[in-house]
């Protein structure tokens, strides 16, 4: 298992992701084995008892392992997955969130997501210089794929940005700190769960949506899409071309629009 881990550490993945693949592939050698057949495998997985998306996460760590270990690939289907829309988070939904929210470092990461789009595992590891006011910018260091990108700065966060920064402790290079480093992701779902109950909003929210709804808001602002892309940290375009989908279309506007363009003639 530590050759594996050290493989996987190679290739960029980062530690949520790499404890996610070692905890499945020892769940899979103590049901079938290390050195298993694809019928084996299709076995084990068919009898798991799992929803459609993680059948599919169990099925691609076990075909990297097939492929790199025991030298063949799975040949059976994937499960399929219904495609469900992003649950879009309102504007005035986030700021009940928020208003109810009491600790200032937990409102900051809420409107940080909302309104800049990160991801929650790298609003936890932001670091203290990562803010470019002058550009009204956030320099993401070793996001998804350890990759580094820049997304946008709310103009009204730097005040109580900067007011937070003088709070710090100097000897903790993080932004969200707590006394042994960075606060965890499970701590500001939790912050965004109270909220919510405070809020009296029945649906649930997770903070995924919150980056789903920062996303849907720069297309209703007419944002290119590709810029977006870079912003998300999408490696693909078609990741972000499902945000087309959640578009909030403004009949009346294009009626206007079209209305300019023939008005003219009669």
């Amino acid at each position: 298992m530590q050759e594996i881990k050290q493989f996987l550490k190679s290739k960029g993945l980062c530690e949520k992701t790499l404890k996610s693949y070692t905890s499945i592939l020892s769940d899979v050698f103590d049901k079938i084995g290390k050195d298993f057949t694809e019928d084996k495998a299709e076995y084990y997985l068919t009898f798991k008892n799992i929803s459609p998306r993680t059948y599919n996460l169990y099925r691609n760590v076990i075909n990297f392992y097939t492929k790199k270990y025991l030298g063949y690939s799975l040949t059976f289907s994937k499960a399929k997955v219904s495609k469900s829309l992003p649950t879009y988070v309102t504007k005035e939904e986030i700021n009940s969130i928020i208003l109810l929210t009491s600790n200032i470092k937990h409102k900051l990461g809420l409107a940080m997501i909302y309104s800049s789009g990160l991801r929650t595992y790298e609003l936890v590891r932001l670091k203290k210089y990562v803010f470019d006011f002058n550009n009204l910018m956030i320099d993401i260091k070793k996001g998804k794929g350890k990759k580094d990108r820049q997304t946008i700065l709310k103009p009204s966060l730097i005040k109580p940005i900067t007011k937070y920064l003088k709070i710090l402790k100097k000897d903790n290079p993080y932004f969200f700190q707590t006394y042994r480093g960075h606060i965890s992701e499970r701590s500001f779902q939790e912050v965004l769960s109270r909220g919510i109950k405070k809020a009296g909003i029945q649906k649930k929210i997770t903070l995924h949506d919150l980056r789903h709804s920062f996303a849907i808001n720069c297309l209703d602002s007419g944002i290119d899409i590709e810029d977006l892309r870079k912003m998300l940290g999408h490696s693909s375009l078609k990741t972000t071309q499902i945000y087309l989908q959640c578009k909030q279309t403004n009949l009346k506007e294009i009626a206007l629009k079209l209305e300019r363009n023939i008005s003219q003639c009669l």
